[in-house]
């Protein structure tokens, strides 16, 4: 749509570069965590938690640019949902910010049986990319206001929920052999749900893409 105001279009445009840029920023914590889980690195670790306060003070400042647009702009119609539904996105990348905190920080304090690191790095690595994977098409789907792309991504959350479920079986068979294995059992549970809800939080960004697009809000559709 093209906009009477010129300085409107930069804004708009700028508003969105910093909603991508912001989950570039994230995309690389996500990808950190994953590496900590494998490689038990403390350096990993530490970067992603040094790197999160910069996940939070992106999100202030793309915050006030979308409060600044639409108090000077008064946007109405596509541009108030464009704005509104950045804010929105911009608020599950800062939670899937949170989420990856907490892989990182239960990555380094890990220690369990064989079976148990072997379930960690198979099983929640596994999920940890299909939720990458959902986070990135997320991303590009809205840069490039794509409705097909942000579908397929809603469409994906669906196999990460199975392969929770699926971990969580393996869990509970693992600690009802041998209940001393619970405190391990949990702590994979706990890294695989973060993970879940990264996923969670990709969908809603590819909803936020459908809902601009389209004018009509895809949550709790069906």
């Amino acid at each position: 749509m093209e906009h009477t105001s010129k300085q409107f279009e930069i804004d708009l445009e700028d508003l969105r570069s910093g909603l991508l840029a912001m989950g570039g920023l994230v995309e690389a914590q996500l990808e950190r965590a994953l590496e900590a889980i494998a490689s038990h690195e403390d350096e990993l670790v530490e970067v992603v938690l040094r790197e999160e306060k910069r996940v939070n003070d992106k999100q202030i400042e793309l915050d006030r640019k979308a409060m600044e647009i639409i108090a000077k702009r008064q946007p109405a119609a596509v541009d108030l949902r464009q704005i509104i539904c950045t804010m929105q996105a911009v608020n599950d990348l800062e939670r899937i910010g949170d989420e990856i905190k907490k892989v990182a920080q239960r990555a380094r304090q890990f220690q369990a049986s064989e079976r148990f690191q072997l379930l960690r790095l198979n099983e929640v690595k596994h999920i940890g990319t299909l939720a990458q994977d959902m986070l990135k098409e997320a991303l590009n789907a809205f840069a490039r206001l794509d409705v097909i792309s942000a579908g397929e991504v809603i469409g994906r959350d669906a196999a990460v929920d199975e392969e929770f479920d699926r971990i969580m079986r393996l869990l509970v068979t693992y600690m009802m052999e041998d209940p001393r294995t619970i405190g391990a059992g949990l702590d994979v549970a706990f890294l695989a749900k973060a993970i879940e809800r990264v996923a969670d939080h990709a969908k809603n960004i590819g909803e936020y893409v459908i809902h601009i697009v389209q004018g009509q809000d895809p949550r709790h559709a069906g």
